[in-house]
């Protein structure tokens, strides 16, 4: 495939597809009967509540299989175009943090993670040395978690790839973590306010929405 902005589209949707891809949903599903949605969410942390560690584990494993899938599959099919890899990973990112319709949006950063270090490992490397840390430190969310990925995303590519056709990606990757984050904290607040003081998501537990 040569290279080219309606290929890169073409790419990006694709992945964007495998991105919104309800992996936990699906694991849940077929193995309990159960609806994950239900119970407030469709990641790994809902179907270790609902489903236990294994489930979870295969959720994880299999979100992490997904970027790595998507990085790969672009950087062959390219001929080790990095740009154009770039382009896919940002699309798998967007398809996790914002899927359409089915599913509340994950926070991008593993499918971005394993994406790169699958196809672009020195990106990759780069982008998990800064904004893994603060990540873990401050849960995915605040100022300083937003300005490490600000920072992280277009320096691991730039360097990475010591070409300026991936700042165009990695832009709508900022872009997407850093929407889905504030999100995130948002719905947090909310419930904070509707529930009980002081509650987030992870800690209320798992009740079934009421049927109307």
């Amino acid at each position: 495939m040569t290279p080219t902005p309606l290929t890169a589209s073409v790419a990006f949707a694709i992945a964007y597809a495998v991105g919104a891809l309800p992996v936990a949903w699906l694991l849940v599903r077929h193995r309990r009967g159960i609806d994950l949605r239900d119970f407030g969410g469709t990641g790994a942390i809902d179907a270790l509540r609902v489903a236990g560690p294994g489930t979870a584990v295969l959720a994880g494993v299999i979100e992490l299989l997904k970027g790595g899938a998507v990085g790969l599959t672009a950087l062959l099919v390219s001929g080790h175009a990095g740009w154009f890899t770039a382009a896919a990973v940002a699309g798998c990112v967007v398809g996790d943090a914002f899927p359409v319709g089915f599913r509340r949006g994950g926070r991008g950063l593993v499918a971005l993670i394993s994406g790169l270090v699958f196809s672009l490992p020195t990106a990759g490397l780069l982008c998990a040395i800064i904004a893994i840390p603060v990540a873990v430190l401050t849960r995915m969310r605040g100022g300083v978690y937003d300005l490490a990925v600000t920072i992280a995303v277009p320096l691991g590519l730039g360097l990475g790839t010591l070409d300026w056709r991936t700042l165009p990606p990695a832009a709508v990757i900022v872009a997407a973590l850093v929407i889905r984050s504030r999100l995130r904290r948002a719905e947090r607040a909310r419930v904070a306010l509707t529930e009980r003081p002081g509650a987030t998501i992870v800690d209320q537990p798992p009740t079934p929405r009421q049927e109307s």
